[in-house]
Order: structure tokens, then sequence, then C-alpha cells
């Protein structure tokens, strides 16, 4: 009785390491869990693996070429981009909450390509956390073979292994959504609840839309959820919330001269398929149309559509019973995003994600504890193995595809060889243009890159950007050299030109599998290594 009670390591532990020690005890190993560990133990591996080296993705290069000219400017503009719009003198339509997370990196680590990929693993890994201390701890919806059943589809999804290792704001918005539907959740559903859990809800959604103006589609799909459940005048504080939160978004638009550049920029740049070319209002019910595109555009996505659409159809019944709100803002999130989101990409699916995840998995958790025993589609064993099937058919094909990407590797220093050959070492002299990616780590060398996916955008408004057409072109932006990969080559019509040809004002002084480089003539009469002038 003298002795002091033994505390277990969690008791012991200092608050701060509370946190971890929660999050690491969902990873022990129970046995009716254990014959799941080496699908979570191998999908966890590749991924890390992937990040080794992971090559540039073009989203990776657009957005932190504006990022590393704010953090170095102390303003966004766009050098890749130069021409269109006036990008390159003034860039306000850009990701801007996201941007500051970007320039912080950049002014405390430097400039590179796995700093700025680390912007959007940092915002998976806090969704992780989340997603366990939703369903596990605060919800207590899974038990441990749930939790592992969810990892397992999270990371064998194509776009969250690639783009929780990208930077672009589609994580971020995904955790700040998913914080914000947390605290949304807890106020409809408690019977005293906090106007300050309403509030806060507003926040984290406000700032999924100041990183990213999709994050419209969270915002709007809360405030259809408090509509929904015929909470009216709790709008207003969680517009309050909201309107806090992205107010950050307007730091940059301080005059009139500035709002009609955003507007410019939004509704008639070539790179955002000219989003005012419709009629405005029509073109959220124009998109929802064919919303069907996001889901069947190509295996990889298709697979899981299958998969997850026949999961909720066989359970929706049980699911919207028993978890209403998250069944219906899962529900929202997918109308929304039809409607608003100006692309069909489908990284916009990351915004729904984390609750079809969560309804997929209490979908498998209530066949395995028998809570569903009638289906409209068949008996219920007849269903049981065709959701077994479309799970097994979107593992395979997802693991595959998560595969070839992993084994792609880069480095700078690749991009460093071909300016040595082409540029000679004169490159702070040399305004260029070459692929996006070229930014790593060139960026310091080069007096200016200019992105040949530039040309391409600024060719939907000007058909001339043609063969000739497109030197001359080159030649009004006072471009010296211009290396081409045989896409854009095909694209903006030299695929057909070869070594030595000359031009007006350039010569092909190389053309390899993978490359056509055109340089200026007036800079060949001092012929650098590797040129044959």
């Amino acid at each position: 009785t003298l002795l002091p009670p033994v505390r277990s390591p969690e008791t012991r532990a200092v608050p701060s390491f509370r946190i971890l020690l929660t999050f690491t005890s969902a990873f022990r190993t129970e046995p009716e869990s254990a014959y799941l560990w080496p699908f979570v133990s191998a999908l966890i591996l590749l991924f890390v693996y992937s990040m080794w080296g992971r090559i540039p993705d073009s989203d990776d290069a657009w957005i932190g070429e504006y990022t590393y000219w704010f953090a170095r400017d102390g303003y966004a503009h766009s050098e890749l981009m130069r021409g269109m719009t006036h990008q390159e003198d003034l860039l306000v339509v850009h990701h801007k909450l996201f941007s500051f997370n970007g320039v912080f990196v950049i002014k405390t680590f430097g400039f590179s390509l796995y700093g700025l990929k680390a912007v959007g693993l940092f915002y998976f890994l806090v969704f992780l956390l989340l997603f366990y201390l939703y369903t596990r701890k605060w919800r207590k919806i899974f038990d441990n073979r749930d939790f592992l059943w969810a990892l397992i589809i999270i990371f064998s999804f194509p776009w969250v292994f690639r783009f929780a290792f990208i930077y672009r704001p589609e994580t971020m918005m995904m955790a700040l959504g998913f914080a914000g539907f947390i605290l949304l959740q807890k106020y409809l559903d408690d019977k005293n609840p906090a106007a300050w859990q309403l509030l806060l809800s507003g926040i984290f959604f406000g700032w999924a839309m100041a990183a990213h103006l999709n994050g419209l589609i969270l915002v709007t799909a809360g405030g259809a959820l408090l509509l929904w459940n015929k909470k009216y005048l709790p709008l207003l504080t969680y517009g309050l919330g909201v309107l806090v939160a992205f107010s950050v978004y307007f730091y940059d638009l301080t005059n009139v001269q500035a709002i009609e550049l955003w507007k410019e920029q939004f509704f008639y740049s070539p790179s955002l398929d000219n989003a005012g070319a419709n009629i405005f209002w029509l073109k959220p019910f124009y998109n929802l149309m064919n919303e069907h595109m996001r889901y069947f555009h190509d295996p990889k996505i298709i697979v899981f559509s299958i998969f997850m659409i026949f999961t909720l159809i066989s359970s929706f019944k049980y699911l919207y019973r028993h978890h209403t709100n998250l069944t219906r803002f899962a529900i929202l999130v997918a109308i929304i995003t039809g409607m608003l989101a100006m692309h069909k990409a489908r990284r916009y699916i990351l915004l729904d994600f984390p609750y079809l995840v969560i309804l997929i998995t209490l979908t498998f958790k209530a066949l395995n504890e028998k809570k569903i025993t009638r289906f409209r589609l068949g008996r219920p064993e007849i269903i049981r193995s065709i959701l077994l099937f479309f799970f097994v058919v979107f593992l395979i094909v997802s693991t595959i595809y998560n595969v070839l990407l992993s084994v792609q590797k880069f480095s700078p220093d690749q991009n460093r060889k071909l300016a040595e050959k082409y540029a000679g070492g004169n490159e702070n002299n040399i305004k260029i243009v070459a692929p996006m990616t070229f930014v790593f780590n060139e960026i310091e060398h080069f007096d200016q890159i200019q992105a040949n996916v530039c040309y391409m955008d600024l060719q939907k408004n000007d058909s001339t950007i043609y063969g000739e057409g497109f030197l001359k072109k080159a030649y009004l932006f006072d471009r010296d050299l211009i290396m081409l990969t045989p896409y854009y080559q095909q694209k903006l019509g030299v695929e057909a030109y070869k070594k030595g040809d000359e031009f007006e004002h350039y010569r092909v002084i190389d053309k390899t599998r993978d490359l056509i480089v055109f340089k200026r003539k007036t800079l060949l009469s001092a012929p650098t290594e590797g040129n044959d002038p």
C-alpha cells in the first residue's frame, strides 16, 4: 500500500504525446484483424517508397513557380504563363491560403520539389489523424478491423496515393473540410449544441475555400445540411465563421484595378477553359448533366466508382437510418461538386472521399455483424459476394497504377544536364520555353522560364500559334531557347521538323526521341557545348 500506483504508458505520457499514443493504439494486432495487417503494411510501404524520388507533377511546377515568386518578391506572379491575362505582372487568382503554406516552406527550407510536396503530405497526415479520432474515439463507429479496412481503401485509391504527395490544395481542403464536418455534425447531434461549434465549423470550411475556390462546394454543402435539418437561424452563425475565415482570400484585392484583374483572370483565362464563355447561371446545371464524366473517365476511377456506387446503393436504407447526417453530407457534396467544380477532374472526388470511405466501411461492418439482412438487389450472400468481387478488382487495378507511379523516379540533375548541354553555362541571360517541370531546380539559373503549355492555352484563342506561327509567337516573347517534348511537338505543329531545319528566327539544333530543341539564330554565332550549328 506504500508503493505509488502503477500507471499505464498512456497515463504517464505528457499531454503532447497523448495524441500520438492514441493514434498508434489503432495498430495493435488483434486476432480478428490480424489478417488485414499484411495488406495495410504493404500499401503503406508502397506509398512511402513512392515518395522517394517521386516524379514532379505539372501542378507541382505550375503552383510551385508562382509560389516561388510570391516568396521572393512578396506578391504572386508567373513567368511560366507569361502572356496570359497579365499573370507575369500580377496573379490574383490562385490558391491563396495554400500559397501561404508554400511561402512558409520556401522561406524556411528553400525552394525544392520535395519541400513543396511535403505541404500536401502534411495535410494528408492531419486528415489521417482526424479520421482516426473521429471513427475510433469520438464517434466510436469503427473497431480496429474497420479502421484497417478503411486504411486499405484510402491507401489504395490512386488519387489519394498521388495527391497526398503533390503540391496541390486538395488534401488541405479534404482535411479542413473534414474538420468542419466533424464540428457541424456534433452541433447537429448534441441535445444542447454550442454556438462555438457552428462558428468553428464555418471557419474550417471558409479556410478550405480560401485554400481553393472549389472549397465553396464544402461551404455550400455545410449550409445545405443545416437547412436540411431545419436549422435556419444557426445558418447566420455558420455564415459568419465562413466569412471571417474566407476574408484572407482578399488580402491582395484592395482596389478596383485588382478586382478587375481578378475578373479577367478568373473568367477569361484559357487555362480555366474560358469560364466566361457560357451563360454563368446555367453553367451549374450544364455541369451536373455531365458529372458522369468524373466517375467513368478511365479504368482506375471506373473500378472505384462501380465498387462505391454498388456498395452505397445496396446499403443506402441502413446508412440513411443510422448515419443520417453523414449520408446526407456525402450526397450533398457529390451533387454540389457536379454543379460548381469548373473541371471534371477526378481529384475533386477527394472532397467527398472521407465520407464515402466511412460509409463503405460501415456497410461492410453491418454485413459482418448481420445488421443488414435484406437487399432489394438480391439475396444477402449474393450481394456480399458481388461487393467483395468489386472490392478485389478495385484493389488490384488501383495497386497496379500506384506501382507504376512509384517506380518512376526523378532528380533535378536531369534538368541540369539539359541546361548545360543546350545553354552552355550562359543560363542567366537566356529566356527559355521548356516543360513546366524544368523549374526544378532551374528557376534560379535562367532569366525566364516559360511553359510549353502556355502556348497551348494561348492557342485556344489564336489558331495561328502552330508550326512556324508558334515560332513567330515565341520570338515575340523574346525566347532564346525552345525545348519541346513529343506531346507538345504534335500539339504545336513542329513534330515533322528535324535537326538542321532553319526558320526566320530559329534553327533546330537537336532532336532526340524525347526532345526537339530550337535556338535563336542570333545566339548561334557563338556555339556552345552540345550545339551543332
